[in-house]
Formats: C-alpha cells, sequence, structure tokens
C-alpha cells in the first residue's frame, strides 16, 4: 500500500514496483492523502478521472482518497489517526510513503510530501496499539519503505522495472493536467526515464526504482539473496 501526498505522486515514485508487484499475484493500493486541488492544472473533477484511469493502468485492487486538504498537510494527532486507520482497514503488508527528510519548497520538498512522510511513520505505529480505537482490528505491517530520495541518500534496495516500464510511464502521463500530451511534452517523459535510468545503472538493469528503510531487513541466505542480484557495474 502506498501513501500519496497528491494523486500522481504514487505513480511517480512506486508506480513500477506497483506493477511488477501486482503481476505476480500481490493485491496493490494507493491511498491518496488529499486530492491535488491547488494544483495549477486541472478541475477537481479532472483530476479524479485521472487517478480512475491510473489505477486502471496499474491494475490496483483498491485506490481511495482521503480528502485533507491540499497543502495544508500537518503533523497532527487527528491525521496521524486518519492514516492508521487506513492501514488497519486494508492490512498491508507492505506501507510506501515518500521520504521526509527533504529540503523544504517544490518538488520531493513539498510540505505535504514531507509531512505525508512523517505521518505515514507515526501511523505505522499507531496501526498496532490495541488501546486506540480506530474502528478496525489492530494491525502490525511488516515493512515501511520511503520513495522520492534525495540523491544524497543512498538506497536500501533497488527494485529492476524493466518489464513494467511502459505501463509505469503510462500510469504516470494518464495525468495529463499535470503533465500535458506525451506526444507535445516528450521532455516531460525524458525526465521520469532519467531517474530511472539513474537507479538502473547502480544495478545492471534499463530502469528501476530505488527504497529507503530505516530498519534492518533479514536476509535469510546471503547466496539466495547476490544470485537473484543484477549487480552493481
Amino acid at each position: 500500500m502506498v501513501f500519496s501526498p497528491h494523486p500522481d505522486d504514487a505513480e511517480i515514485g512506486v508506480g513500477g514496483v506497483l506493477a511488477k508487484m501486482k503481476a505476480e499475484g500481490a493485491t496493490t493500493a494507493i491511498v491518496d492523502l488529499t486530492e491535488g486541488e491547488m494544483s495549477s492544472g486541472g478541475s477537481l473533477a479532472e483530476r479524479r478521472e485521472e487517478c480512475k484511469r491510473a489505477a486502471a493502468i496499474l491494475r490496483l485492487d483498491f485506490r481511495g482518497t482521503l480528502g485533507l486538504p491540499d497543502c495544508e498537510l500537518d503533523d497532527t494527532f487527528e491525521y496521524r489517526q486518519a492514516l492508521a486507520r487506513v492501514i488497519c482497514r486494508l492490512r498491508p503488508e507492505i506501507v510506501f510513503a515518500p521520504y521526509y527528510a527533504q529540503t523544504p519548497g517544490r518538488g520531493r520538498g513539498h510540505n505535504d510530501h514531507i509531512k505525508t512522510g512523517i505521518l505515514a511513520s507515526h501511523a505505522f505505529n499507531y496501526a498496532h496499539l490495541e488501546k486506540l480505537d480506530l474502528g478496525y482490528p489492530p494491525h502490525q505491517a511488516k515493512a515501511l519503505f520511503y520513495y522520492f530520495l534525495p540523491r544524497e541518500v543512498t538506497p536500501t534496495f533497488i527494485v529492476p522495472v524493466d518489464d513494467y516500464y511502459e505501463q509505469w510511464i503510462e500510469s504516470i502521463m494518464a495525468h495529463g493536467t499535470q503533465f500535458g500530451d506525451p506526444a507535445k511534452n516528450p521532455q516531460m517523459r525524458a525526465f521520469f526515464e532519467s531517474h530511472a535510468r539513474q537507479y538502473g545503472r547502480l544495478v545492471k538493469c534499463q530502469y528501476a526504482q530505488a527504497f529507503l528503510s530505516e530498519t534492518p531487513l533479514t536476509v535469510l541466505n546471503p547466496l539466495d539473496t547476490v544470485r537473484g542480484w543484477c549487480g552493481p557495474y
């Protein structure tokens, strides 16, 4: 399950991995915290339709929104509970959220990106608390992974997505009010491609997405891990 500050963020940061996991039999979900109503392009109705198209492209099992105010996210107990409630309801094994230690501003450093990462971190904990009434049984997800990593942050792991690259890009470009017509705006596709290639080069594949875990990951057998590993150049 991916927590997405705005419609399109999950597609950009985790879309290739969602496509891959779905193809391999996993149940996948995106929860948008806001509807992106403050964006310069597109009406609310248009953005909702774009979300539906992107969800269909990624073959998501669930997509929903918390309807929180765009540009106004903050680390409050109320919002922490809202995210924890979704975790308890959907009961994911893995939670993805934007990395929170960013320089504030545009792009990755958007307030809502930073605050979503912080809120998800607290919600990951709150969801397992038996005495916190969230309307659903408590749930302890197995892992919290962060996307939208700054260049200076070394990923914990990188996921090759070569076989799902076109599907991933199509899900991003479904948000046409944000990224324009791909035929008329090839620079936007090139921008996303460059990031995917950057991480792909590190593990000998063409396209990849990168993530951070702030807790150690268990390796049951190092040989099994490296035998399935693309390896660095």
